[in-house]
């Protein structure tokens, strides 16, 4: 057993994840990730790039580029035309990301004055205003899907 498959079966321990991400403070952690994430370091770079493809199958076969300034730069990357067509069909549900689901359900309506809301995986409501804006073209955009179905994917590679 080598040291990349060693690190991979610790990390995905149902048990460790649920502390890390039931005991860690999970916005400031957030916060932390997305700035480190930018940081547009050569070192900084090479380590965040080095420990994301120890812990996934980054695949970048697809992407119009294969060289990145930093870890957002690689999450966000562009992909090579038609490498990921979209299926239209209205009953299909289809990312373009590489990605697991981690949660789904219905959007609800919020406590008083919060505006519609979906939960996430780790049981906290995330306000769709957040999502797509406080202005009142956003709000109503919110309010128009209260009743419909959210998908949430955590990006994996």
């Amino acid at each position: 057993m080598n040291l990349r498959h060693s690190l991979q079966r610790i990390v995905l321990n149902e048990n460790l994840n649920f502390l890390l991400t039931n005991r860690v403070p999970r916005i400031g952690l957030t916060h932390f990730v997305g700035w480190w994430s930018r940081i547009r370091h050569p070192w900084v770079r090479k380590l965040s790039m080095a420990a994301w493809t120890t812990f996934t199958d980054l695949d970048l076969s697809d992407a119009k580029k294969t060289r990145f300034d930093s870890l957002h730069d690689c999450f966000t990357r562009e992909l090579k035309p038609g490498a990921r067509p979209v299926d239209t069909r209205p009953d299909v549900l289809t990312s373009p990301s590489d990605g697991i689901v981690g949660a789904h359900g219905r959007i609800e309506e919020g406590a008083a004055g919060k505006g519609p809301q979906v939960f996430q995986a780790k049981g906290f409501p995330y306000r769709l205003c957040d999502l797509l804006g406080d202005d009142d073209r956003a709000k109503a955009l919110a309010q128009s899907l209260v009743g419909g179905n959210y998908v949430t994917l955590r990006l994996t590679s």
